[in-house]
């Protein structure tokens, strides 16, 4: 793989790059979208930067407090070891608090950052892939459906001679796809139901992948699920929760205009 961009005259690697390529490109999507639905647009460097903040913090401190297997500040400041669920927990809390700070409508917020949650995290997936950073799949098996796709990473940050599944370039190819779907109904449905459906996706997508992804030193937690699985399936059941709030309150609205 390709984990720097460059080395000298000084390492620019090349998750770094995906990673703030997704975040500009959140930014200017999201914006655009804010101005569309009538509020500030200024409003998109806020979110993006608390994302940033919290997604690293909230990445690394699941990563020390859930898989390391005793806490150490060197595990907290090294390039390594983020943990998805841990970044997604803590940057919805911070957004939320300044969306009930600024007194913004919840549902028309959680709406427009919908898509770019997907397509962020599809970047940073990129990311993975190009720097071989660890977060790769099983070793493939002869027959496998997906076998002409796997491949070795002996030139990753973590390097393995293992043809295995790249599973952040599937994961980044489904989240990618779930952003064009997100994009493309971003004006057609009721308040509430682009975010609902974003976790949905993002949560069913995430658990299968699990699957396939090598466990490394993440341990079972229940029924043989890990931490991962466990978020994604509580993401699941959060967004159909949220899709029928959201449609029985828009059915509510539709009816009180039909009485008016």
């Amino acid at each position: 793989m390709w984990p720097y961009l460059m080395r000298e005259p000084f390492p620019i690697g090349t998750y770094g790059l995906m990673a703030a390529l997704g975040f500009f490109t959140a930014q200017w999507l999201l914006a655009r979208e804010l101005g569309r639905r009538g509020f500030d647009r200024r409003h998109a460097d806020t979110i993006v930067l608390l994302s940033v903040l919290g997604g690293f913090l909230g990445a690394k401190l699941a990563y020390v407090l859930t898989e390391t297997p005793s806490f150490s500040w060197s595990d907290f400041f090294s390039g390594s070891g983020l943990t998805w669920h841990g970044g997604l927990i803590l940057a919805a809390a911070l957004n939320i608090g300044f969306f009930l700070w600024k007194r913004l409508p919840l549902r028309a917020m959680t709406d427009a950052v919908a898509p770019m949650l997907a397509s962020g995290y599809a970047f940073g997936r990129l990311g993975c892939f190009l720097s071989g950073d660890g977060c790769y799949g099983l070793p493939c098996k002869p027959g496998d459906l997906d076998e002409a796709l796997c491949m070795p990473f002996p030139q990753g940050i973590v390097p393995t001679e293992l043809a295995v599944h790249p599973t952040p370039l599937y994961e980044a190819a489904v989240n990618f796809l779930l952003f064009g779907v997100l994009w493309r109904l971003r004006a057609r449905v009721a308040p509430g139901v682009l975010f609902a459906l974003y976790l949905v996706g993002s949560g069913v997508l995430r658990f299968l992948i699990e699957y396939i992804r090598r466990p490394d030193e993440r341990p079972d937690r229940l029924f043989g699920l890990r931490d991962a699985h466990l978020v994604a399936a509580a993401q699941v059941a959060l967004g159909l929760l949220l899709l029928l709030a959201a449609l029985l309150a828009s059915r509510s609205r539709v009816r009180a205009a039909a009485r008016a």
